[in-house]
């Protein structure tokens, strides 16, 4: 019996420090990343291209943006615009994902002194 009123306690403080958080915020910020991501994707590879373009005959020579997202599209289809996709995706979904979760809710809340009941409220 003991083990179960620890249980509630501590599920209890754990639902008192926890309750201005939205899990909300979390999905938001995890499909705000991967869209995003998704849609800038071409961009960003068309940028790192230009980057690494440095005049050897190797590599093709592109006239400008769209010229560059042509000749991607036209040598390797939609796979070859979106290629190294996946690390990005990963890598701004949890970031965004773990900033709305974490940041979004503690800047609307601030800590009310004296009041055991309610420790946050709206600012």
């Amino acid at each position: 019996m003991a083990g179960q009123g620890q249980s509630a306690s501590g599920s209890s403080a754990w639902n008192t420090v926890f309750r201005h958080v939205r899990y909300e915020n979390l999905v938001a910020g995890v499909s705000g990343g991967v869209l995003s991501n998704l849609a800038l994707h071409p961009l960003d590879l068309v940028k790192i291209r230009f980057a690494v373009s440095d005049g050897l005959e190797l590599r093709p020579k592109y006239k400008g943006i769209l010229h560059c997202l042509t000749t991607i599209w036209k040598l390797d289809g939609l796979r070859g615009l979106y290629q190294g996709v996946t690390p990005n995706v990963w890598g701004a979904g949890l970031s965004w994902g773990l900033y709305f979760f974490l940041s979004h809710d503690p800047l609307h809340y601030k800590p009310i002194m004296g009041n055991k009941n309610s420790p946050y409220v709206t600012v």
